[in-house]
């Protein structure tokens, strides 16, 4: 197979992750608001918990299905706290939700994730391949902080700085649950996150006093414990085979696409400042991804060459 071949091939898949990475970039903006409102529903403790027993009940079931019996031999306390980092992005959304529209959310969770992952390359985290950082990834900055800054009606601090957490805690367990699926199976690895949060979350439903309310609500409501699944199993799987960094790019376009029309569905108005907000921030993304992506190919090119 010649190497121009074997070049093509790796480009294609490469582009295939992308595209999953878009996908769930989508989903994870409808679990968002999905969990939003449940915590509106039912509260915020109740709801964390609910969402929390929905993944571990999915997980049993494919870990049934499976035939695969959960382990943490071998693992060190800290590769099991994925399920704790968890909790509190989901605990963060919470907080946020209804303070600031979905968008910007989703905005400023992936500014958080993307100065987080720059560093996350650079040291090679956890286990994932260290990426020098590149001067180019900062270029596209200034636009991604004006495109947020126009894209929030008004400057809520609590939920801007919450937000940026999100991101923060998000691509941390997703680096977690990453390490884990290379010591285990990405099965085992997200069972025990569900497993973990779950137990978190009933203590701390205890902790604050176990209040409950009366739960209603479409059946919808009660799907962010699935679509949570289905995140953590396929981002967990995509840790390391391409960049942090242009994972959350990708991950942070269908964020903000789908959160753009969440917010017009939720609000029944179009929303002209969020789109020109994405609008700005996209470019910007674009800007660093392109500058950076100029720099890596020739290094890509050549630890593909054969040393002779």
């Amino acid at each position: 197979m010649s190497l121009l071949t074997l070049i093509t091939l790796s480009d294609m898949m490469q582009t295939m992750m992308y595209s999953v990475s878009l996908l769930m970039g989508a989903l994870i903006a409808v679990m968002v608001a999905v969990n939003g409102r449940l915590a509106a529903m039912a509260g915020r403790p109740l709801a964390v918990v609910l969402i929390h027993v929905a993944g571990l009940f999915v997980m049993s079931l494919l870990m049934v299905f499976r035939r695969e019996r959960p382990t943490i031999k071998g693992l060190r306390p800290w590769q099991l706290s994925a399920g704790l980092v968890g909790l509190l992005t989901i605990t963060f959304n919470s907080v946020a939700f209804g303070r600031i529209s979905v968008s910007a959310m989703m905005a400023l969770g992936l500014l958080g994730e993307s100065v987080f992952s720059l560093l996350a390359d650079h040291l090679g985290l956890l286990g994932i391949p260290a990426r020098k950082m590149q001067k180019g990834k900062l270029l596209g900055a200034p636009l991604m902080v004006l495109g947020i800054l126009v894209m929030l009606d008004s400057f809520d601090t609590l939920a801007v700085f919450v937000s940026l957490l999100a991101g923060v805690t998000v691509l941390l367990s997703r680096l977690l649950n990453g390490q884990l699926t290379r010591k285990t199976s990405v099965y085992n690895a997200t069972f025990i996150n569900y497993a973990v949060g779950s137990l978190a979350a009933v203590a701390l439903f205890v902790l604050e006093g176990g209040q409950t309310k009366p739960l209603s609500g479409p059946a919808t409501l009660y799907l962010g414990g699935l679509f949570g699944v289905i995140i953590v199993l396929v981002t967990s799987a995509l840790v390391g085979r391409i960049s942090s960094f242009y994972m959350t790019l990708a991950l942070f376009v269908g964020q903000v696409a789908v959160g753009v029309l969440l917010d017009i569905v939720l609000s029944g108005a179009f929303s002209l400042k969020a789109l020109l907000g994405g609008a700005c921030v996209l470019i910007g993304l674009i800007l660093a991804l392109v500058i950076d992506r100029r720099a890596e190919i020739p290094r890509e090119c050549a630890d593909r060459v054969p040393a002779s």
